[in-house]
């Protein structure tokens, strides 16, 4: 399966001083549904594994590689319902217009890729075979930086990139606090122990339908790299550039 990209996801929070809307809502038909979570300790999902090809491949499926795919296009109207103004980022005005966007819940899966990478039992691994996180020195592999221009600017700071990562999950997790409870149940592992009451993570949840909003962020991702035009981006007119990095 392609990688896929990204654009804007809803949030909660104010811009401008109004809600911000999700422009993937417009136009997909969202539907939710009844979901069991995984949550066994023992029975372990392809995502739990230790770094392979397979599992890679697995969590690129998810459409989460947003720092090295496209980034998608909303039109003007639907950046500013979002909290966007003239100053962000957005196409020529001869190619259609528009903001240049990533789908926030898409990048906070790729967030939690980059810290699944990072853990002790996958950071060498992915350090031998040059992934794109682990691909500098030392020093710089664990720094926070981003694809090519000009559609997510390279940076390379002080901050790490599993921590940005980690604290970007954090948030969002505060957030969304999930309400449910965990029930517990009797375990028993040899007929020698005696029984042990355990948190039961199998819960259900309902949830958004995950596979609608990766697909619409596929079907507004912009041109490849090598089908791009001289000009498709609009360049920054004078107070668009910030001094610093947000």
């Amino acid at each position: 399966m392609a990688r896929k990209g990204l654009i804007c996801y809803r949030t909660s929070s104010i811009a401008n001083g109004r809600l911000q809307q999700a422009p993937v809502l417009k136009t997909t038909n969202l539907r939710y549904s009844t979901t069991a979570f995984n949550g066994s300790f023992m029975q372990e999902t392809i995502y739990r594994r230790p770094g392979s090809p397979e599992v890679d491949l697995a969590w690129e499926a998810l459409g989460i590689e947003c720092r090295k795919d496209r980034a998608s296009v909303i039109p003007e109207e639907d950046g500013h319902a979002s909290g966007l103004t003239k100053h962000n980022v957005h196409r020529a005005k001869k190619y259609g217009g528009g903001y240049f966007v990533n789908v926030e819940g898409l990048h906070h899966l790729h967030c939690l890729n980059i810290v699944r990478k990072s853990l002790y039992y996958n950071y060498e691994y992915y350090k031998a075979i040059g992934d794109y996180v682990f691909d500098n020195r030392e020093d710089i592999s664990k720094f926070h930086f981003y694809a090519k221009p000009p559609f997510i600017i390279t940076i390379i700071n002080k901050v790490s990139l599993p921590a940005h990562c980690l604290d970007i999950v954090r948030q969002v997790l505060m957030c969304n606090v999930d309400t449910g409870v965990l029930g517990q149940v009797w375990t028993r592992q040899s007929e020698t122990m005696s029984p042990q009451a355990f948190p039961d993570f199998n819960t259900r949840h309902k949830c958004k339908d995950y596979e609608a909003v990766r697909m619409w962020a596929e079907e507004n991702q912009v041109p490849s790299d090598e089908k791009l035009s001289v000009g498709y981006v609009a360049l920054p007119e004078e107070g668009d550039v910030l001094p610093f990095i947000p």
